[in-house]
């Protein structure tokens, strides 16, 4: 995250303003003091990602998958191939509940995927959350991290997971973790 008290920079792509005002108030709910860049559609973050060849860099990248002009996915991929933004991480923030979008995102090099929750409390404590996750581990010290040109799309993952009764035999319940 950046220093203390300074607010963390947040490049954000998503064509819809009730999203990014929701986004906003998830980082005020979770005491995250953020300045926001955004763009509308994914040819403008193109450009404008293009533009970041010197710090200040963002301190996350959020992206829609369902963008106007150029789709989200082509922005992660190229947010991937700067290496610039290499340690920079990236949540992909959709209304796609598509397991392939899911698959493709976290392939392509995102640390978190969060298919946007339907209710406004599960918005605000998923995204906040999230949002806090990668920011206080972008934060800290890289420990034992192996160079990315050796590992190419080696990244860590953040994983939200949920946990749920599974029945087993004879009717004893256990808890297992699901990652979503």
């Amino acid at each position: 995250m950046s220093s203390p008290g300074n607010p963390a920079q947040v490049f954000i792509v998503e064509d819809n303003d009730p999203d990014v005002f929701l986004l906003e108030e998830a980082l005020r709910e979770h005491g995250i003091p953020a300045q926001l860049q955004r763009c509308s559609d994914g040819e403008e973050a193109l450009l404008a990602l293009s533009q970041i060849d010197q710090a200040p860099f963002p301190d996350i990248i959020i992206i829609d998958l369902n963008l106007p002009k150029v789709t989200g996915l082509e922005i992660l991929k190229h947010v991937r191939s700067l290496r610039q933004l290499d340690e920079v991480p990236v949540m992909i923030l959709t209304s796609s509940q598509s397991k392939s979008d899911r698959v493709l995102s976290l392939k392509h090099g995102a640390d978190a995927y969060i298919a946007k929750p339907p209710t406004l409390p599960e918005f605000l404590a998923a995204v906040g959350a999230g949002v806090r996750a990668l920011l206080e581990r972008s934060a800290a010290p890289p420990r034992g991290r192996l160079d990315s040109a050796i590992c190419g799309q080696l990244r860590p993952r953040v994983r939200l997971r949920i946990f749920r009764p599974v029945r087993r035999s004879r009717g004893r319940r256990l808890r297992s973790a699901v990652a979503i």
